[in-house]
């Protein structure tokens, strides 16, 4: 990956940075909501916690010891091997996944705006399940189940109809055990969910440094059982965090060590994927954003300390857009983010398909995502120097003036570069006898035949009645 030759500081820069979160951590620490079991849990580690406060430091050699028991490398599991996703990735460029609780729905057949019900979430998962790009899912937040179940029947509706790793972000305490139940479900029982772990948990900080007691439920229970866990911090530029982008970052780095450290504290090598989600403020507004200039920059910034200090998994916003609506901004802005996050390093680029600060999806821009996500993964995939791609023979072999069209080595070579699906690369002439249709036309007419075909991802019928069995449970319990 060319990540490594892409950085915005210095080897010096980043230690200084590094020896600010330890300093922080040590002297002024993070909060956490009362929880007494895991205040005795990061004692017994080294950790100084004073239950009766809620303050928790971390003596910086405790701090780095727990850091280093965090695996390098791990797998996130799925329901079929051919959707497993070692970490790194093996060839070195990244996993990409779709968007994350959104409640807004951008209908793909009269771009009318309305909330996601579970029978859009159910095609949702079926159109992903096709998109070869989008390496796995989180589920979109339901408008029609139950406010209090709504995650767990929205993760049932996931795991019932794809093969591929799921990522759960939890809506209260109480529904944490049901989730992880369900996953465990789902990969064969608990045993099997250990070696395979079919879902992901995301634990999220209250930036700043403070930590509720859902979190601290999710690292808990999560570390317990063996899943890797997505620690998230979200800190936003000149409102939750320092107006300057470098005080952001280090905010961002010193609430997900943190995590780190707290999560090794409960199980010592639990699998922990590093999530610094970089937003900033817009001072006419006040409101929140993913694509500013400077969300990217910090960004790919917290994602290059992060990976170079810590050799930890990164993951960030790697696709999205603060437009409301499918437009020249969302494709600009989604563009230049996807690449920026790829050549910083990121091993997950998340956000394919959302739109308005992720607060709405529109499976048309999903396809678009995974066409732009094919490209960049073309472009930053490592060269290999041999006599074959030299193309040596062919080049020798060439009497000068001449073309390489019809040679061996073209032919052995012709398929291997990116083939557009959506994006057009006909003549003029060859545009307007094929319809002078635009993108988005194509890619609605691509959503209807792929919205056709039937769905070959999902579960067996024992685990779908499983997986049904342990919602029921859920609403008897929670409702």
């Amino acid at each position: 990956m060319i990540g490594s030759a892409f950085l915005y500081l210095t080897n010096e820069q980043r230690k200084q940075l590094i020896e600010k979160v330890f300093t922080l951590l040590e002297t002024s620490g993070v909060k956490l909501d009362p929880h007494p079991e895991f205040f005795k849990i990061l004692a017994r580690a080294g950790i100084k916690a004073d239950e009766s406060s809620g303050m928790v430091c971390f003596p910086k050699e405790t701090l780095r010891d727990l850091i280093s028991e965090a695996p390098k490398s791990f797998k996130l599991g799925a329901r079929h091997p051919d959707h497993e996703l070692p970490l790194p990735c093996l060839d070195g460029a990244f996993y990409s996944r779709s968007c994350t609780g959104a409640h807004g729905w951008i209908d793909p057949d009269d771009d009318i705006y309305r909330k996601v019900t579970l029978a859009d979430l159910q095609g949702w998962v079926e159109l992903i399940n096709q998109l070869n790009e989008i390496s796995f899912l989180p589920f979109l937040f339901p408008d029609d189940a139950p406010v209090k179940t709504a995650d767990v029947h929205a993760l049932a509706t996931v795991l019932k109809a794809t093969a591929k790793h799921v990522w759960v972000q939890p809506y209260s305490v109480a529904s944490v055990e049901h989730l992880i139940a369900l996953g465990t479900a789902a990969a064969g029982g608990q045993k099997r969910v250990v070696a395979n772990p079919v879902i992901s948990m995301i634990a999220c900080s209250l930036t700043p440094r403070a930590f509720k007691h859902m979190d601290i439920e999710i690292m808990l229970q999560a570390a317990r059982v063996g899943l890797p866990i997505h620690a998230c911090s979200l800190p936003g530029a000149g409102g939750t965090a320092p107006a300057t982008m470098a005080g952001t970052v280090l905010l961002a780095v010193a609430e997900i060590i943190a995590m780190v450290a707290m999560i090794q504290a409960v199980r010592p090598g639990s699998p922990v994927v590093a999530c610094p989600i970089i937003f900033s403020t817009d001072m006419r507004t006040g409101r929140s954003l993913q694509s500013s200039v400077e969300a990217m920059r910090g960004a790919s910034m917290a994602v290059q300390v992060i990976r170079g200090e810590f050799n930890l998994p990164t993951h960030n916003y790697g696709s999205g857009s603060d437009s409301p609506v499918v437009d020249e901004q969302a494709a600009s802005e989604r563009a230049m983010l996807t690449t920026l996050m790829a050549v910083s390093g990121s091993d997950i680029l998340g956000g394919a398909g959302q739109l308005e600060v992720a607060t709405a999806v529109s499976p048309l821009q999903l396809i678009v995502d995974n066409e732009i996500l094919g490209m960049v993964r073309n472009l930053v995939a490592p060269f290999q120097l041999n006599e074959e791609e030299f193309g040596w023979e062919a080049l020798v072999g060439t009497p000068p003036g001449q073309h390489f069209m019809t040679s061996e080595h073209t032919f052995r070579h012709c398929r291997e570069g990116f083939m557009p699906v959506n994006f057009s690369r006909l003549t003029r002439d060859g545009w307007e006898r094929s319809g002078s249709d635009g993108l988005m036309e194509r890619v609605r007419q691509a959503y209807r035949k792929l919205k056709q075909k039937e769905n070959s991802q999902g579960a067996p019928p024992e685990v779908a009645t499983e997986i049904d069995s342990l919602v029921q449970a859920a609403d008897r319990t929670l409702l």
